[in-house]
């Protein structure tokens, strides 16, 4: 596994996988250079057989305060330099859709990713969680889909994506308000699946969560993540269809199936092997 950042770290803790976001100082605000340092951290830890699932968590007492405003000042003033406005237009079209891609490359992970929140989740950060597979936080944690309360419109995600995981009136609320919602709040909606009293405590239920998911199959979990992924946008016909064919081709076929029968059978925890 090669990854090196300076603003992104990896931490390895036997099958689970964690990427830090390590702005400390910054309450982690995403940079340029932190949000395209995820989709190479994720792949790395893809590529590592011994990783069966991720955690995203922030150094320090915020998860993430947003996208970094000092630096979009920079990068806006940089874009007004451009010949025309057309052109400009187009260069900020291009730094949103790299932009949007890092987010979405949560998402379209192989593994499963679990986000651990403390502190602030705000902006860009419920960008972040809402790609992200499973959120949990600590009592401390205060979201918000802050954009509408800086003149913005969210566009790398969190429009797209929270509609997914609330109902609509929930949605169109922290959408339009912009307003903070504590951890009970957001676990009453939904938005996380689990409160713990400190953040230690929610960074430990989630590498135990993540270690309850790295013990099953490898291969049956990134089946199982592919299927719930591509039937976002397929009929319920579509993805019995391509749910069947997937099992044919991968689960039914594999040494993990036997394992697994092998290992119900004389009452042992299974050794898969994700072959």
């Amino acid at each position: 596994m090669s990854f090196s950042s300076t603003v992104l770290s990896i931490e390895k803790q036997g099958q689970v996988g964690i990427v830090w976001l390590d702005r400390e100082a910054k309450y982690n605000a995403l940079s340029t250079e932190l949000w395209s340092a995820i989709p190479s951290a994720l792949d790395a830890l893809c590529t590592d057989q011994e990783i069966g699932s991720i955690v995203l968590a922030g150094r320090g007492k915020h998860f993430c305060a947003g996208i970094d405003l000092v630096e979009d000042g920079l990068s806006q003033h940089k874009t007004a330099q451009a010949r025309s406005k057309a052109e400009a237009n187009m260069q900020q079209l291009a730094n949103t859709q790299k932009f949007q891609a890092a987010i979405t490359a949560l998402s379209e992970c192989a593994l499963p990713v679990i986000a651990v929140v403390q502190g602030f989740c705000l902006g860009a950060g419920v960008d972040l969680i809402t790609a992200c597979d499973i959120r949990i936080a600590s009592a401390c944690s205060v979201f918000s889909v802050r954009e509408t309360r800086l003149g913005l419109i969210a566009d790398v995600g969190t429009l797209q994506r929270l509609p997914k995981i609330l109902n609509a009136g929930h949605v169109a609320e922290l959408a339009y308000t912009g307003k903070d919602i504590k951890a009970d709040r957001a676990e009453k909606i939904g938005l996380v699946n689990d409160v713990y009293d400190s953040a230690d405590a929610a960074m430990a239920g989630g590498v135990a969560l993540a270690n309850e998911i790295a013990a099953n199959s490898p291969l049956a979990v990134r089946g199982t993540k592919f299927i719930l992924r591509q039937s976002e946008n397929l009929t319920d016909e579509q993805s019995l269809m391509l749910n069947g064919m997937y099992t044919m081709i991968n689960s039914l076929e594999s040494n993990d199936l036997q394992e697994g029968i092998a290992a119900f059978a004389e009452r042992r925890p299974a050794k898969f092997t994700g072959s």
